[in-house]
């Protein structure tokens, strides 16, 4: 954690924020940009494509 917040001093992030936040924002704009499903799962380590739809594609306008 300390290394995040020396990270955060140097942005200008005001919210808490924590590498989960990071992980949870990629992984909704590579499934915006259109990236497959597939494709996203091996990069961040899921085995189950529900788990991947349920928890971030909710966050999404499209």
């Amino acid at each position: 954690m300390e290394r995040m917040n020396r990270i955060l001093k140097r942005t200008s992030i005001t919210k808490k924020a924590t590498p989960h936040i990071f992980r949870h924002t990629h992984i909704s704009m590579l499934i915006e940009a259109g990236v497959d499903l597939p494709t996203i799962m091996a990069r961040v380590g899921h085995d189950d494509a529900k788990t991947t739809l349920k928890i971030y594609t909710h966050v999404t306008k499209k």
